[in-house]
């Protein structure tokens, strides 16, 4: 009985491994035959055909899908850049005008050390002044009174020079002249002179002078006298020599066009006096006595007055509070005709070539255009 139910028991096992294993066929064989599938469990697409040129274009198109992506990023970036750029000129503008305001609260804070200090003064330096004198005079009724050497210092201190009076400058001065007119051009052998002026405010002053220039010409009798003496430049070799002098009596004014310690560049204007004189230095005759053809010679002249008008650029250089030069150049033109004219008187009633060529020099001289170059000392009191 025992072996029979042992029998049986191996039967029953060896039927169930058989069904098992008939199974596991079955389905391996369904899964090797069935579709393959991913690794989320879904069933895997098909395999597309491919080749190069579908690669490649697929390659251009992620290229151009990246391409425009960046671009994106590229203008979102560009817009922030914009709008950073506008807050950097914002702060910027701040920033300059706050730089100007510190700038001129400086020059403000300089201004007034200046005018305290006595270094500068004008209109712009008063309310400095006058501030600081309300604080002497309220300091004043509570301090003892200051001697007298301190009350001077304050008095030394306080003087501008800018009332007319108050500062006196001497300038004596020599320079080159020139006369230039229609027909002569002539340089001057002595150009020099003097002038005595004031300021009569911080920017304008006002003064007179005297210059005093001789110069020399030679003159050749020209074709309306070629028979004169037979011809200056064959007799004499050079011509006869005129000699010319002028004194020069005027007043001025000269607007500075800057005003510091160093540096002080005028323009400015005037009219003056001119007393002239022309006359022969030879006055011999070359043939002692009367010349050819009964023409008279000897003490020929011409005195003349006229007014001229002046025009003048220069420059103040100061060396100390005392002492300075002075470089300017000059523009002089004669206004109108002379005031008086006087000729040489003759005994004899001959004809006179030499008188009336003097008197067309004179002329000539008045309507020419007179060019000086001056450098002079400049002296303070």
């Amino acid at each position: 009985m025992k072996t029979n139910k042992c029998n049986f028991v191996k039967f029953m096992l060896s039927l169930s491994l058989m069904t098992g294993l008939a199974y596991a066929q079955t389905n391996d064989e369904q899964y090797l035959n069935s579709d393959p599938i991913n690794i989320n469990g879904y069933v895997q697409p098909e395999v597309e055909a491919t080749d190069q040129e579908l690669e490649q274009v697929r390659g251009q198109v992620n290229f151009a899908k990246k391409q425009s992506q960046l671009n994106k990023a590229k203008t979102k970036n560009y817009q922030k850049l914009v709008d950073e750029t506008e807050k950097l000129s914002e702060t910027s503008e701040e920033m300059i005008e706050e730089r100007k305001q510190a700038q001129k609260e400086m020059a403000q804070y300089q201004k007034k050390i200046d005018c305290l200090m006595g270094r500068e003064s004008g209109r712009e330096c008063d309310k400095y002044v006058k501030r600081t004198q309300e604080d002497e005079v309220k300091v004043s009724h509570a301090a003892p009174a200051p001697a007298p050497a301190v009350v001077e210092a304050k008095v030394e201190e306080k003087k501008s020079g800018d009332k007319f009076g108050e500062t006196i400058k001497v300038l004596p001065y020599a320079g080159l002249t020139n006369f230039i007119s229609d027909n002569e051009n002539l340089e001057a052998n002595i150009s020099a002179g003097i002038r005595v002026e004031s300021n009569a405010s911080n920017r304008f002053s006002v003064g007179m002078g005297f210059k005093y220039t001789t110069m020399t010409t030679n003159d050749f009798a020209d074709s309306d006298y070629n028979n004169y003496y037979g011809g200056y430049g064959d007799f004499y070799g050079s011509g006869r020599e005129i000699e010319y002098k002028n004194m020069n009596f005027d007043i001025y004014t000269k607007f500075y066009l800057l005003k510091n310690e160093r540096f002080r560049p005028y323009v400015g204007g005037g009219l003056g006096y001119n007393r002239s004189t022309l006359e022969y230095s030879n006055n011999d005759s070359p043939q002692g006595g009367f010349g050819f053809n009964n023409y008279n010679y000897g003490g020929e002249e011409v005195t003349t007055s006229a007014i001229n008008a002046e025009l003048m650029v220069g420059s103040e250089v100061v060396f100390s509070d005392t002492i300075g030069m002075v470089l300017e150049f000059n523009y002089t033109r004669g206004l109108g005709g002379n005031i008086t004219s006087e000729s040489a008187n003759f005994s004899n009633g001959g004809y006179a070539p030499d008188q009336a060529r003097l008197e067309e020099l004179s002329n000539e001289l008045l309507e020419a255009n007179v060019l000086s170059l001056f450098a002079g000392l400049m002296v303070s009191f």
